[in-house]
């Protein structure tokens, strides 16, 4: 199922699955890559905003199709996208061996690891994904209304991690990816204003793997306190890293196929005050996402299957049941202006405003008669938690656009986006940080309605090095850099 190629194992590996190939559509184009949250992927081309007047306004800001009242657009495109991914933890508290059995403290000096502390061996990816987009808009007659089409995936996130390198703890591997289906109606109401909106059908996919450390569950810290166990230990959400990572208590937890299904809607005004201004305002609205699959918990280890059967305490080797995925798409607002200053020459501002702190976690909740282990209190329905925190973002870009002849124009691009995961919850599966995003391109019309589309981009995180994660988790340095490629057709469907 894999749309990319495999790194060897003892590096960070992406790589795209089927669905997850259309959900990375256009990884940095108009709204370059942000890995705050989920990765945005790019929607379009690197001149496109909310003050754009081509099909990707389906997405970006559905007023302004309206203004495209002339004839029928189909724009279909690609991106093709490079990266260099790279993270090194650094242990900043005292850890026993993984071999110990110590659960509470004060941990015996001879079970401290001497050799966990300090910067670990990093891990690496280089990233390539190929994926697609399409749009369509057709004037409904004279009526003043036009209709749009989407298919897009503004949101995803895929990445793959040796099984086990230092962030196992945090994530192995996670495809999560979101595929819209975008319907819009737009109406120009007055020579200078428009109104547009679109309702979205969200086709969610998802598989998560990582390993689950059972010292932050607070079901087995009960269960092992309660009689008729009776064990001492520090366990629960908030353990102290020195009973945290033992290999007994290290359980892998793998979710697959989870699908989730949702409705959601995004709605805009656009306005043409003077001629060669054009300002866009648009809002899209968050989105509930379920992702409902399987998952198999590895419990095959003689503390979880038989040296406590006698206190009422023995799972299955492999424990399988249903599993839910959850976390909010974000709402975001966005605004651009375009203005032509002459027939040559245009500037353009984007600004977006991403409202990341609706996801406070990505909660997982297990279900499965053999989860339940009555005789110590457990039930059959758990949940995992790993805590996001994520806040809003500010993302602000210039565009600047050059047209030498009638048939040949040019942009270029250039902006900022800040961070959205705080200190104490960056990871591997996140790595975010501020970043300087950059891009060209170019259209050139082939025949009288068919241009040809090219457009490059870069981004780059600033390195970012973090002392502050929670639990000690994810403390150390990341840094990131993607760069894209794209070709796309845009065919003018207007008689001439």
């Amino acid at each position: 199922m894999s749309c990319s190629t495999k790194l060897p194992s003892n590096t960070v590996r992406w790589h795209g699955r089927a669905m997850a190939c259309l959900a990375l559509a256009a990884l940095l184009g108009p709204d370059p890559v942000r890995a705050q949250g989920l990765a945005t992927a790019p929607v379009g081309t690197g001149d496109a905003s909310a003050a754009t007047v081509d099909p990707t306004a389906v997405h970006f800001n559905p007023a302004m199709t309206a203004y495209a009242n002339d004839g029928g657009h189909i724009f279909l495109g690609g991106n093709l996208v490079f990266g260099r991914i790279r993270y090194q933890r650094e242990y900043r508290g005292t850890y026993q061996r993984s071999d110990s059995l110590d659960f509470a403290l004060p941990v015996d000096p001879s079970a401290i690891d001497q050799g966990r502390t300090g910067r670990a061996e990093a891990v690496e990816a280089r990233p390539i994904a190929l994926a697609p987009s399409a749009f369509v808009t057709l004037p409904l007659g004279d009526s003043g209304l036009v209709a749009g089409f989407g298919a897009y995936a503004p949101y995803a996130a895929v990445i793959d991690f040796d099984d086990d390198g230092p962030q196992r703890f945090q994530l192995q591997q996670a495809t999560i990816a979101t595929v819209f289906f975008t319907p819009t109606l737009a109406y120009r109401f007055h020579d200078a204003f428009t109104l547009g909106a679109g309702v979205s059908y969200v086709l969610g996919f998802a598989e998560l793997s990582r390993v689950q450390d059972f010292a932050t569950v607070s079901d087995v810290a009960q269960a092992l306190a309660n009689p008729p166990i009776a064990q001492a230990n520090d366990f629960g959400p908030n353990a102290p890293v020195g009973v945290r990572e033992l290999d007994v208590m290290a359980r892998r937890i793998v979710l697959r196929r989870g699908f989730a299904h949702a409705i959601t809607f995004n709605v805009g005004i656009g306005s043409e005050p003077v001629e060669g201004l054009r300002l866009g305002l648009t809002y899209q609205h968050s989105a509930p996402m379920d992702f409902r699959g399987r998952f198999e918990l590895d419990m095959d280890d003689d503390f979880f299957t038989q040296d406590l059967a006698s206190q009422g305490l023995a799972y299955q080797p492999r424990v399988r049941g249903d599993a839910v995925l959850s976390f909010p798409l974000p709402r975001s607002l966005r605004f651009a202006a375009s203005y032509d200053v002459s027939d040559r020459v245009g500037l353009g501002v984007d600004v977006a405003y991403t409202f990341w702190s609706m996801v406070e976690d990505f909660k997982v909740t297990l279900r499965s008669p053999d989860l339940a282990q009555p005789e110590v209190g457990i039930p059959d329905t758990t949940t995992v938690r790993l805590p996001r925190r994520w806040r809003n973002t500010l993302g602000l870009d210039g565009i600047l656009r050059w047209a030498p002849r009638p048939d040949l124009r040019f942009w270029l691009r250039g902006g900022y986006r800040q961070a959205a995961s705080p200190d104490s919850t960056i990871d591997a599966a996140s790595p975010d940080g501020d970043r300087l995003v950059g891009g060209l391109g170019g259209a050139y019309r082939v025949s009288g309605n068919v241009s040809l589309l090219v457009d490059l981009g870069v981004q780059h995180v600033l390195e970012r090095h973090v002392v502050g994660s929670d639990f000690d988790l994810a403390n150390g340095t990341y840094n990131m850099t993607l760069v894209h490629g794209g070709l796309s057709l845009l065919v003018d469907l207007s008689p001439r």
